[in-house]
Parts: C-alpha cells; structure tokens; sequence
C-alpha cells in the first residue's frame, strides 16, 4: 500500500504551520529594514550591515516564496482528481500518480524552505556583530568629544609656581 497523501488534518496543520511561518516573516523584514540608520557610523560599517541586511531580507523573502508554493500545492493537491499511473511493462500501477507527484514538490519545497531558515540565525549573528562594532564606535566618539582635552586637565589641576623643583635638603634645615 502505497503512503498516505498529504491531504486532510496533516494538510491543515502543515498550512497552519507555514501560515504562521510566513505572518512572521513581514514584520521581521520591516525591523531588518528599520534597523540601518546613519547616526555616527563609518561608511564602510554601514556598507557592510547594509550588504548582511540585504541578504536576511533575500533570506526571508525566498523563504516566503517557498512557503507560498507549498501552500499552493497542498490546495492543488486536495483539488486534483484521483489520476492513476501505470509504469509500462510493470504489473502494478500508482494511484493517485498526479496528487503524489505535487506532494513530492510540496515536500521538496518544504525541505528547502527550512534549509534558507537555518540560514538566518548565521546571518543576524554576523548583523549583531557588525551593530556591537558600530556601537563600540560611536560610544568611544562620544567619549572622546565629552573628554576633556590635555590642556583643560592641566589647567583644572594646575601646579603653583615651584613645584616639582628639586631642592637640597640643607637648603630646608636652616
């Protein structure tokens, strides 16, 4: 007996999973894109978490993509008639010969949507580390503009006239 089809109650939960799969997806381009922004940065920081950004966004979308053309496979899939397939000069044929080949397809842009997802934690971790080397800059440049200059901590610790002089002990005893 050949497997089970995807139809049914695991059809439903595998449309509910890449449904929920793709609501997730917009709203975390839309923080990707919200977080460039120029404030202090050097450019070829910001070239680079604009290159790692633009290629989490390419991530997610294709993911999106993926997720689409299984969802329409698996409506595809419930809607196809029962098509048989007889293998020539075999005695046995496949039933539901159409609805298994989607269901291959389906399968196979399953595996490739989860593949481009387990991309994605490598990816906001080269972003992180590009927005802690962005943040080390900008908070080293605000402390050197708040800093006081060596001429404005001499003069707020300034010396009286004599000091540091050498002077002979003797000079000191009488």
């Amino acid at each position: 007996m050949p497997p089970v089809l995807l139809i049914g109650d695991p059809s439903r939960l595998l449309v509910t999973f890449l449904g929920l799969v793709s609501a997730s997806i917009l709203p975390t381009v839309s923080l990707v894109i919200g977080s460039l922004s120029s404030s202090g940065r050097s450019v070829m920081k910001i070239d680079a978490l604009a290159r790692e950004l633009a290629q989490a966004m390419r991530t997610l979308f294709s993911i999106l993509g993926l997720v689409a053309g299984v969802v329409a496979l698996l409506m595809v899939i419930a809607i196809v008639p029962d098509i048989g397939w007889r293998i020539p000069h075999a005695p046995f044929a496949i039933p539901d010969a159409l609805r298994r080949a989607l269901q291959s397809l389906a399968f196979l842009l399953t595996v490739a949507a989860t593949l481009k997802a387990a991309a994605i934690p490598r990816i906001l971790a080269r972003v992180l580390a590009i927005k802690k080397d962005i943040a080390i800059h900008e908070a080293r440049k605000a402390l050197a503009e708040r800093s006081p200059s060596d001429a404005e901590i001499r003069q707020m610790f300034a010396k009286k006239d004599g000091f540091g002089k050498t002077v002979p002990l003797d000079s000191i005893r009488s």
